[in-house]
């Protein structure tokens, strides 16, 4: 076999038709020529491989600028930026160079009056990752542009190097409090290893916002060492710093803060602190914790005994159940429907004597004065699902109240039992009109969801048939309803549940036998608040992986999020662009549109699905396209 030396001195001998048909037209040649590129020592060769590679496909053409010897890239970058394309276009292709002689143009693409534009050059910037990139994204950390800012910061927290950390830690001590938000911001999104140190550190900054900004970040990034740090800034000056110390150490449930946090209950200057300490409190859950929670059921004000009463609500002991219990009679309505809701949270484990105690409670609840309580016990019982709660609710479908009438018939169909459905045929002759057609329609021979979309009846095509499995789009509240319905319930095997960040996934999901949740918001750009969290490419590639392993099984699938408008429909589209293989972006589109006529996808997540699916623009500029028609009509 040739050495690769005999090899590139045996290049310039080829003609342009023989180079191309062995280096250009094979997988094989041109896995070979960018491993003999950066060995070649002629800038003359070097360029002619690249421009021929350039008229072969640009992509390969510029991964292949980015290969040759670094002397030579000023020259074959250069080849790019006189290509004759789409602004957007040509950021896509210096960005797939790797090359830091790409950096200029695109620094210089961040003046362009077009946005979007400035967006994909700074995040273009961020994928080449490397020092000199670092250096850039840092200086654009100071842009007048806000949302070029916001990207800057996010490439930064993506490259996750030593160059990034240490940018970003020096920019914790810049002038503008904008530049030191973004950087704390970005702190959270790299290596705990490197972000531990500068974040305690920034738990002192002189600065309270970056202060309550690393406590947030060191409760996501939860480990041991930033509990100290966490502990002291309980005694925080600034009251937001202390509700965000406590809600961090709220989520890593750590024991160690419950005496500061029972404190924190009756914190002097803010109820906001007290709130935060509540829901700590029942997160770590402790025999102390639940002493404080108790004497947060006597605070003045109603947020923070309700926040305690919810609390309690999830530490499901029995001693927690009577302090719940004895909140069904605090003055604030508020304060008593989430003792209601508290009851019906509570797990009782199998202990009889426990569940007639919370069924006690409830029936008590029941006879309350205000209807809105009345309605969240009606919502209780239907999670608790028992014979009792049965009969807690027959007793509520005579309620003068049509909204707690109406919630008791909607319980009574979630529960489903025998017993639930002789109640339901019951109901068919009671004195409401409401009431006996809502009971109509959780009867078991009724389907109770119309707007269920026949996938291959919508889009009967052949290949759709072989190819998808019947898809659901819906709204968070919708697909509690789908899984509960006997007709579409029984059909449904997989769900992708997209939930906002720190939500819990409803309990109903858990019937679902095969189930991915990811937890992001409906976020198109970052944003300076750390509590709303960008969906990334591994969400993406999750999902997709998640698609690709069901596909060759049979059942529904369910999507949603909260509205099921914008993630939920972006998810959609990456399943069926997935599914339907390339080529096929604008039926994928079609079919999302036949699902969920208002859909709108979140244009972040399908540019993530585009670059994960290797659509090369086509999958997002179809979308794009499709939200033009849209805004114009």
């Amino acid at each position: 076999m040739n050495s690769a030396a005999t090899i590139i001195e045996q290049l310039p001998e080829l003609s342009d038709a023989e180079f191309n048909q062995k280096y250009l037209q094979q997988k094989q040649g041109m896995h070979s020529l960018a491993e003999l590129l950066p060995q070649v020592e002629q800038q003359s060769m070097a360029l002619r491989a690249v421009k021929l590679a350039l008229k072969v496909n640009l992509k390969l053409g510029s991964k292949l600028a980015g290969t040759v010897k670094p002397e030579f890239q000023t020259a074959t970058i250069r080849l790019i930026g006189k290509i004759k394309t789409s602004p957007l276009v040509k950021i896509e292709l210096l960005a797939l160079t790797n090359s830091d002689m790409a950096i200029p143009m695109l620094v210089k693409a961040l003046n362009h009056k077009d946005s979007s534009v400035r967006l994909h050059s700074i995040r273009a910037i961020g994928l080449i990752g490397s020092e000199a990139a670092v250096i850039e994204l840092a200086r654009s950390l100071e842009s007048a542009d806000s949302q070029v800012q916001a990207w800057a910061a996010w490439a930064l927290g993506e490259i996750d190097s030593k160059p990034a950390a240490t940018a970003l830690i020096a920019a914790l001590n810049h002038k503008s409090s904008d530049v030191r938000t973004w950087a704390v911001w970005a702190l959270g999104k790299i290596n705990p290893k490197t972000a531990v140190p500068a974040l305690l550190k920034a738990l002192k900054h002189e600065d309270s916002e970056v202060r309550w900004r690393a406590a947030v970040n060191c409760g996501k990034i939860a480990v041991e060492e930033v509990v100290p740090g966490l502990l002291n800034a309980l005694r925080d000056e600034n009251q937001l710093v202390r509700a965000r110390a406590a809600a961090a150490l709220g989520k890593m449930r750590d024991r160690d803060a419950v005496p500061r946090l029972v404190e924190l209950l009756h914190d002097p200057d803010s109820y906001a602190v007290s709130l935060r300490a509540a829901e700590a409190l029942g997160q770590i859950g402790t025999e102390t914790a639940v002493a404080g929670l108790l004497q947060a059921l006597n605070h003045e004000d109603s947020d923070v005994r309700g926040s305690a009463v919810s609390a309690l609500g999830e530490i499901s002991t029995e001693v927690a159940a009577v302090a719940v219990m004895r909140s069904l009679s605090d003055r604030d309505i508020f304060v008593r429907g989430r003792a209601a809701v508290a009851l019906g949270n509570i797990n009782t484990a199998g202990d009889a004597n426990f569940q007639k105690m919370v069924d006690a409670g409830l029936a008590i609840a029941r006879g309350d004065s205000e209807s809105y309580v009345r309605w969240r016990v009606a919502a209780a019982l239907g999670q608790i699902g028992t014979e009792e709660a049965v009969a807690g609710l027959v007793g509520l479908l005579g309620d003068e109240t049509s909204g707690v009438r109406q919630k008791a018939v909607k319980s009574l169909g979630e529960i489903g039992s025998p017993t639930a459905i002789l109640a339901l045929e019951a109901a068919l002759n009671r004195e409401f009109a409401d009431v006996r057609a809502l009971a109509a329609q959780y009867l078991p021979d009724l389907c109770t969801n119309p707007e269920k979309v026949d996938f291959q009846s919508s889009v009967a095509t052949d290949f759709l048939a072989e190819k998808l499995p019947k898809i659901l789009i819906a709204s968070e509240v919708e697909a509690c309803e789908y899984i509960l319905d006997r007709a579409a319930g029984h059909d449904i095997k997989y769900l992708i549940s997209i939930g906002t960040s720190g939500a819990p996934e409803p309990k109903t999901f858990h019937q679902v036998p095969n189930r991915l949740r990811r937890s992001f918001n409906d976020l198109e750009t970052p944003v300076d608040d750390p509590d709303r969290v960008l969906p990334t490419l591994d969400d993406v590639l999750q999902i997709i992986d998640f698609a690709l392993k069901m596909s060759s099984r049979p059942g529904t699938l369910l999507v949603c999020c909260q509205n099921g408008i914008s993630r939920s429909t972006a998810i959609a589209l990456t399943v069926c662009a997935a599914l339907l293989g390339r080529g096929k972006e604008r039926e994928a589109w079609a079919l999302v549109l036949a699902t969920r006529a208002q859909a709108r996808p979140n244009r972040w997540i399908v540019e993530l699905a585009d670059r994960a699916l290797g659509r090369n623009g086509k999958l997002a500029a179809i979308e794009s396209t499709a939200a033009a028609e849209i805004s114009r009509n």
